[in-house]
């Protein structure tokens, strides 16, 4: 991951430097992801890691030479030049040089320190969201495995009380029934015979 967002925010930098007149920040974007499909099919997926370490001194964009100047087609930030003049009494001992380079490098550690504690939470921050993701799927999966159980056990329930209902029309005597009646119910029970298959003699 650490690699691919480098190799993004160079991408990035080079395509805000030959940003055109009214170009915005969203267009320079596109270009970078555009350009880093090519080399990365999948695409670029880790834009909210990116915004965090670019923020970071060791990601800043560093100007070239010229673009300070008012002929730069983007204005960058012009590089600080100490105009200071020396102190002659500065201690010019190895020593005191030596105390310097260990206050820069012991800076240095200190960022490469910071940026590893912004991964790190960056990294807790996507597993905890892929977490709940994964267990609100889990949970639908759940749910739609009740209500397929649920409506199972409708459809039988409606098939038993269909099944006894017409059993019980099949049975049921049909000597006493008045005349009219009779062709009614006799083909009734001829259709309930034919739904189930069983035999029928009238």
């Amino acid at each position: 991951m650490h690699a691919k967002i480098n190799f993004f925010n160079g991408l990035y930098q080079q395509a805000d430097r030959t940003r055109g007149s009214g170009c915005k920040d969203l267009d320079v974007m596109k270009v970078a992801l555009k350009e880093f499909k090519e080399r990365f099919p999948s695409g670029f997926q880790h834009i909210e890691a990116w915004e965090v370490v670019r923020r970071h001194e060791k990601w800043a964009q560093v100007p070239l030479m010229g673009e300070e100047g008012e002929g730069s087609a983007h204005k960058r930030k012009p590089v600080d030049v100490d105009l200071s003049i020396p102190d002659m009494n500065e201690d010019p001992s190895p020593q005191r040089a030596q105390r310097r380079d260990k206050r820069q490098a012991t800076s240095s550690e200190g960022s490469s320190a910071e940026l590893a504690a912004q991964f790190k939470v960056y990294t807790a921050m996507k597993e905890a969201k892929q977490a709940v993701e994964l267990e609100a799927i889990e949970l639908r999966k759940k749910r739609e495995s009740e209500a397929r159980e649920l409506i199972s056990a409708q459809l039988e329930t409606m098939k038993n009380y269909n099944y006894d209902r017409d059993m019980k029309t099949f049975l049921k005597p049909h000597d006493d029934v008045p005349p009219s009646m009779l062709p009614i119910i006799l083909a009734r029970k001829r259709e309930i015979a034919n739904k189930y298959g069983w035999p029928c003699d009238f």
